[in-house]
């Protein structure tokens, strides 16, 4: 069996970190349709925190080229 590089291991990280923050961006947003607009603190707060999880995503996918 080939041994990987190291080069595709940081590359295989790097698509797994992706994975991850757009699994963290679906369970954002079921929890804000489980909540169905019944919680004023989830309403108000998880909007600004799946924003700023977007331009991370989107920051994410400007590095990745890189790699």
């Amino acid at each position: 069996m080939a041994k990987r590089t190291t080069r595709n291991k940081i590359r295989h990280q790097g698509a797994e970190c992706k994975a991850d923050l757009e699994c963290a961006m679906i369970h954002m947003v079921q929890l804000g349709a489980l909540a169905d607009e019944r919680s004023t603190y989830i309403n108000e707060n998880l909007p600004i925190i799946i924003a700023g999880l977007q331009m991370v995503i989107d920051s994410w996918d400007a590095f990745t080229p890189g790699l």
